[in-house]
């Protein structure tokens, strides 16, 4: 748990809200809540992986934003581009 409440404030930005009204204010802790919810799945499945050495889950999600998908029109397929050799 306490893991967990670090990674809150540090790794997802929560140490102040900033916000001055209710409404706001629910609704960054609600986004912080999925963001946390996401963040703690990326790490788990990378322990499952045994990757956790390897990537942390911002690194992982920095490698998957160059990551892009070409669709094209009739009967091909769509691509995927890979990821490139240095990073992986």
């Amino acid at each position: 748990m306490k893991k967990t409440y670090d990674d809150l404030k540090n790794a997802l930005d929560m140490k102040r809200l900033r916000i001055h009204s209710s409404g706001r204010m629910a609704g960054r802790v609600f986004v912080q809540f999925i963001a946390l919810f996401l963040h703690s799945q990326i790490q788990k499945i990378l322990r499952e992986k045994k990757l956790s050495g390897r990537y942390s889950p911002k690194l992982l999600l920095g490698e998957l934003e160059s990551l892009t998908r070409i669709h094209y029109t009739g009967t091909y397929n769509d691509i995927i581009t890979e990821v490139s050799k240095g990073s992986a």
